[in-house]
């Protein structure tokens, strides 16, 4: 990695927590994921094993003990703070690393300049425009009265939901790669009361979303989602609208990131107040 990058990239040490801490707390709507890991771990420091995350960072040309950006490594790979030149100097040193990853997400000029320089040839789908939103004031939509959160005890009816989700928006299952680490992070969402559902008649499950990443600063939403039989209805707009009324309880801004093609959801996520950040994207393998 550091032929690779002539020098310019190197793995954070545990020396390095406070700068990196204060890169991330400069923009947490646009790095919330990585800020609330790094707080969670309590250092930049690699994680242990052959496949534990690390971070990557380049150092401020000007500021000693500062950095320009960094760049989180694990299941997934998000750039931080970094510019289309970074980016392209992380895409180097991950070819070097020869990391495989599920997913490389974030602000989309890094992303994609990161992504050719890399050179993977397994890329299933390249995602370049996906409006990052956020809201900080309770929404003018009327909130669906339902939605709630999901209890342990719902556990079966929520990954019901949840694996519809992710199939039908990544095109493969969850349990593809194994079960037993999706199922868990879907019982550690409904155990930090993070699983937010509306059931319907039949106990069935009508909306869902999840807050993926918490910090004082933001939540992020994900895993949206309406029952195929309730669509066309409203439910987003109106389940969205008492969703980000859970979430500024947790953090005084709210964030998503949307597909920009799926042009009824950023359609409900205008209705319900979201305003544009950014344009993030995602290389799906």
């Amino acid at each position: 990695m550091h032929r690779a990058t002539s020098g310019a990239v190197r793995v954070l040490e545990p020396t390095d927590t406070p700068a990196l801490l204060r890169l991330l707390e400069r923009d947490p709507a646009h790095h919330v994921s990585v800020l609330a890991a790094v707080r969670a771990r309590g250092t930049a420091a690699p994680g242990k094993g052959r496949i534990g995350a690390m971070l990557l960072g380049v150092d401020h040309p000007e500021q000693s003990g500062e950095l320009s950006s960094a760049c989180w490594v694990g299941s997934n790979i998000t750039p931080v703070h970094a510019g289309p030149a970074e980016g392209e100097l992380y895409g180097l040193a991950l070819r070097a690393l020869r990391r495989r990853v599920s997913s490389v997400y974030g602000d989309a000029e890094p992303v994609l300049e990161l992504h050719d320089a890399a050179g993977w040839v397994n890329v299933r789908e390249v995602r370049a425009d996906q409006p990052l939103l956020s809201i900080d004031v309770p929404s003018a939509i009327e909130p669906m009265p339902e939605v709630r959160p999901s209890r342990l005890g719902e556990f079966d009816a929520v990954e019901q939901a949840s694996a519809a989700m992710f199939t039908e928006e990544l095109g493969f299952s969850p349990y593809t790669q194994g079960a037993s680490e999706y199922q868990q992070r879907i019982r550690s969402l409904i155990a930090g009361g993070y699983s937010l559902i509306a059931v319907g008649e039949d106990d069935i499950i009508i909306f869902k979303a999840e807050f993926g990443a918490v910090t004082r600063e933001v939540v992020q939403v994900q895993g949206v989602w309406v029952h195929p039989e309730h669509r066309g209805l409203g439910l987003a707009a109106s389940g969205m609208s008492a969703v980000v009324d859970y979430g500024l309880k947790l953090a005084p801004v709210v964030s998503l990131y949307v597909n920009g093609y799926n042009t009824a959801a950023v359609r409900a996520y205008q209705r319900v107040g979201f305003q544009p950040e950014g344009t993030f994207a995602t290389i799906l393998f």
